[in-house]
């Protein structure tokens, strides 16, 4: 799908947990992309023109452009935060080829915190269209890194996913979990792979996230001896920004 450059307005935002918020923008209706593309979004300040790219967090079934991020600080995301409903901004897209593998037999995908997003497009996608395409037996496994319980971005979507797409599970780990959490604590490891897989090498790994979490899950990746044309990897440069 060729990139086109359009205005977009300020429809509504959404508080995700703490420091994660989602922005919903208007959808011009010739604007079409696939689930887990990024787009590149440019604000106007006072300062001069400030941009950055973000995945998609919406599905392509959806009439709005979902941008959700973490609140850091940086002066594009404060300028983001203060912008008033119905502020205009300039969106450029869609890039990217992080895409759905419909043949695919299975699917794990390693992810945490705002790189959830794509994964929230993708799995949208496929819960509005009834997983059309999709072989019948396709396995697909989440492994979902988050700091806390309560920030778990986009938990209640997860759990409908997961009650409604066949063959899926969703493995949540909890970095700072507290004693009443009865899952995983800590970080995604390859110890908590191989328990929820027990046949890791038949698996394909959708990694998705900052530049630190892509690191580990590398290690995590040598440690399972899973070949390099078995994973698909999409990082968060700059996400901090």
């Amino acid at each position: 799908m060729a990139a086109m450059t359009f205005k977009s307005t300020l429809l509504e935002k959404i508080v995700r947990s703490t420091d994660t918020t989602s922005y919903r923008f208007s959808r011009p209706p010739e604007y079409a992309f696939k689930a887990g593309q990024w787009y590149t979004i440019t604000l106007s300040t006072p300062g001069g023109p400030l941009d950055h790219h973000f995945s998609h967090a919406d599905s392509p079934t959806e009439s709005v452009i979902e941008l959700t991020t973490r609140l850091t600080g940086s002066d594009f995301k404060n300028a983001l935060d203060a912008l008033t409903l119905a502020a205009e901004v300039e969106i450029e897209g869609p890039y990217g080829a992080f895409l759905f593998g419909y043949d695919t037999p299975k699917i794990a995908f390693l992810t945490g915190g705002i790189g959830v997003t794509p994964v929230r497009s993708m799995f949208k996608y496929l819960f509005d269209t009834n997983g059309q395409g999709r072989r019948p037996d396709q396995q697909l496994t989440v492994f979902y890194g988050s700091m806390t319980e309560d920030g778990i971005v986009y938990k209640d979507e997860f759990d409908k996913f997961e009650r409604s797409l066949a063959g899926m599970r969703v493995i949540h780990v909890i970095t700072n979990a507290t004693e009443s959490w009865k899952g995983y604590s800590g970080f995604i490891t390859a110890d908590v792979v191989r328990a929820e897989l027990p046949d890791p090498r038949e698996w394909t790994y959708y990694i998705v996230g900052p530049p630190p979490m892509i690191t580990a899950m590398r290690k995590v990746m040598e440690q399972l001896e899973i070949p390099k044309s078995q994973t698909v990897i999409e990082s968060f440069e700059g996400y901090a920004s």
